[in-house]
């Protein structure tokens, strides 16, 4: 009897390991046979916009693929709160009043196409085929003139209420004594304080196709002169062959105006995602990151106290036809500007440390990727 169950301990020993090996293998779903490694998926194709824009700007930012816009871009070294049309300055031209970049590749994405605000990667350009001398929105009233980078996808031949489709914090606000100066990023309104300037000024955007080009009727030359106390100079326009040319004169102003049309493309086409994770930062990198932090807090914490005085002058002085309550009540909706344009910044700064990834490396020769700084 030993002898029996000390035979069948051992069998089961043997067994028991092999039956338990085939039910979990019987069990599991079917595997297949290994998968090899899956090449990444192509990038979308570009349409003739993007590609006639996409090796001149790909050295100054990064080329994404955004829905439901397609192929946008977005520059590369510009502060967490950065807007466009702020790094340059206004000409009155034929055209109209006709935005000056201080970028080199300002040629293009304030002439064409549009922006847009995207909540993690900040503004970002949709290109476009047809030239302007800025395709902004603009407001004007007592004191203070601002503008505002026109959305994509929105007929500009048929919309009139602008302010309808166009953010708060996406204006540009200076004060008539700043509009023709050069630099305008300098003598920017707070854009806590938008909101209360766009109910202080009216939409009077208006623009036009004359000799099958648009031209900007908003603001008249005469209203500009009236405001500032400076005479104001109409220049000519005159179109040349190479964007580091563009400048103005005391009688002209130089601008690059090419054909948008379908372009073979040199530079690598990158199938970029909108979120990128990327490997861990190196030593170096973690500390440019903690000081573009510390860059951003100070400010940030500037702007709030260039708000806080503004508003300790308006209690000791207020505004005239504004009660104490209505005072009130406008400094509240700053302040809660403030804190959202705050959160915005925050927000894409924290995403960009996320998704640092190099730009295009610059090509030599590009056909049009010239500096136009003076």
């Amino acid at each position: 009897m030993k002898t029996i169950q000390k035979c069948f301990g051992l069998s089961a020993a043997i067994l028991l390991p092999l039956i338990t090996s085939h039910s979990q293998t019987a069990s599991a779903p079917d595997q297949g046979p290994p998968v090899p490694g899956i090449a990444p998926a192509p990038a979308p194709p570009l349409n003739p916009e993007t590609s006639f824009f996409y090796d001149s700007l790909a050295p100054y930012g990064q080329w994404l693929w955004v829905d439901p816009y397609g192929w946008v871009w977005t520059p590369n070294s510009v502060a967490p709160g950065w807007r466009p049309y702020t790094d340059g300055s206004w000409a009155y031209s034929d055209a109209g009043w006709t935005w000056v970049s201080d970028v080199s590749w300002g040629w293009a994405p304030y002439h064409y196409g549009r922006w847009f605000f995207h909540d993690h990667r900040g503004w970002c350009w949709v290109p476009g085929s047809e030239w302007a001398p800025a395709w902004v929105a603009w407001h004007w009233g007592d004191g203070y003139c601002g503008w505002a980078p026109l959305p994509p996808l929105v007929a500009w031949q048929t919309r009139t209420d602008w302010d309808a489709v166009i953010s708060a914090h996406s204006w540009c606000f200076v004060a008539h004594r700043d509009f023709c100066r050069p630099h305008l990023y300098e003598h920017l309104a707070l854009v806590a304080q938008n909101v209360t300037l766009l109910r202080e000024t009216r939409n009077v955007t208006r623009l036009e196709i004359r000799d099958r080009s648009v031209v900007n009727l908003s603001i008249t030359a005469e209203q500009v002169a009236k405001a500032t106390g400076q005479r104001i100079n109409r220049l000519a326009i005159n179109e040349i062959h190479s964007p580091s040319l563009v400048d103005r004169g005391a009688a002209t102003l130089n601008i690059y105006r090419p054909e948008v049309k379908e372009t073979r493309v040199v530079t690598r086409i990158e199938n970029h995602a909108v979120v990128n994770h990327t490997s861990e930062p190196t030593f170096a990198q973690m500390r440019r990151n903690e000081t573009a932090r510390r860059e951003l807090e100070g400010s940030q914490a500037r702007a709030r106290e260039a708000l806080e005085r503004q508003h300790e002058s308006e209690l000791r002085q207020p505004p005239h036809g504004l009660t104490a309550l209505q005072l009130q009540e406008r400094h509240e909706a700053e302040h809660h500007a403030f804190n959202e344009h705050v959160a915005r910044q925050n927000q894409v700064f924290e995403n960009t440390l996320q998704n640092q990834s190099r730009p295009a490396p610059a090509r030599p020769g590009l056909a049009r990727g010239g500096s136009n700084r003076r």
